[in-house]
């Protein structure tokens, strides 16, 4: 049978196979990195060398097509073999879709390079650089085979969106200011959302690498288990008027019992300070830890990436919730309004309250 995988030239094309898609991700790698030297250093010529390499990451595309389709017809290949060949036939448009991100980066530099330095690229660099590290991440999973570091990455996107908007409030100020910082910040921009994209195939690859492994895909969370009815968030806001306290814990309960595909944040009207200390130890107790957070305006918040909003607060002048967006009102009261003496209690049973309530965002 043509199809046994104990036949030399079937083991040394599989072996090829996995060959040409480590080579594909290190150019395409290469390449993200040459994009971003290219603009911090302003170097116009290496920008246009990374353009030229597209060509040879779309050979690469293509000749791994059809090795995988010479796979498929000749060897009829069975169970982790054929993941693995369906794998590589997905894995590979996500790194050409990489390859041409990072040439979108580069036309940009060029452009860029025409002018004086709208400021300082340092958030570029280092969301170029978390993109970058969830490809590698990723890859390094496909060839160890390895579902639990691949599902690592899909938690590391959530840094890269970040960054994405932190980014675009800064180029929102530079506008402001001055008319003049438009056409250089619309290109700063068009470059954050390039990586931002990167972030998201490689993404792809993670969950293609869990597929590979465990024969799982866990794509578009809920869908296989979903009635045509059932609404399964992928990305969740909390909302309260000053972000120091209910919606921290239920961001925090979110974090820890949705699925790690679903994006959580949470923001306020009004935000505090700081996040109030009962909460920080209530928290502590079951194990989850706020010490690190900040309150944050709802401003502050990638809108786009949000598909359902959660109002915790009962007060009248609670945060305004974004409009177009599947919207649930919880009224949790506001735990520091009880008598000193009972703050710690109050605290503890809202904590208590929220955790089934988080849960039941996905098992509706």
């Amino acid at each position: 049978m043509p199809g046994q995988a104990n036949v030399p030239d079937y083991q040394g094309e599989l072996r090829k196979l996995r060959d040409q898609l480590l080579l594909m991700g290190a150019n395409v790698e290469d390449m993200i990195s040459n994009s971003m030297r290219s603009l911090v250093g302003r170097d116009s010529e290496l920008a246009r060398r990374t353009i030229e390499r597209d060509h040879g990451v779309n050979r690469l595309e293509l000749e791994t097509d059809q090795l995988c389709l010479r796979i498929l017809a000749l060897r009829h290949p069975l169970a982790a073999d054929l993941r693995f060949i369906t794998t590589a036939l997905k894995l590979v448009t996500d790194l050409e879709r990489i390859g041409d991100l990072a040439v979108n980066v580069c036309e940009r530099v060029v452009e860029l390079n025409q002018d004086e330095p709208l400021s300082s690229y340092r958030d570029l660099s280092r969301m170029s650089e978390a993109a970058r590290g969830m490809l590698r991440e990723a890859l390094d999973a496909f060839v160890q085979g390895d579902a639990w570091r691949a599902q690592r990455v899909l938690e590391e996107d959530r840094t890269v969106d970040a960054y994405n908007a932190q980014i675009f409030r800064e180029l929102m100020l530079d506008m402001i200011e001055s008319t003049k910082n438009i056409h250089r910040a619309t290109r700063v921009q068009s470059i954050a959302k390039s990586i931002e994209r990167i972030g998201d195939h490689a993404t792809n690859i993670a969950e293609m690498v869990v597929f590979m492994v465990k024969g799982e895909d866990i794509r578009h969370v809920g869908n296989l288990e979903s009635s045509p009815s059932r609404h399964v968030p992928h990305g969740v806001l909390f909302l309260c008027q000053r972000n120091s306290a209910r919606s921290q814990m239920a961001e925090a309960w979110a974090r820890k019992l949705l699925p790690s595909r679903v994006r959580v944040w949470s923001a306020g009207s009004e935000p505090a300070s700081e996040i109030h200390p009962m909460a920080v130890r209530v928290m502590k107790e079951v194990g989850l830890e706020l010490s690190g957070q900040r309150p944050k305006h709802v401003a502050d918040v990638s809108i786009g990436d949000v598909d359902t909003v959660v109002a915790l607060c009962v007060e009248a002048n609670c945060a305004t919730l974004p409009v177009g967006l599947r919207r649930e009102e919880w009224a949790v009261p506001d735990p520091t309004a009880a008598a000193q003496s009972e703050q710690e209690r109050e605290f503890r049973r809202i904590r208590d309250e929220l955790r089934p309530r988080v849960e039941s965002l996905f098992k509706r």
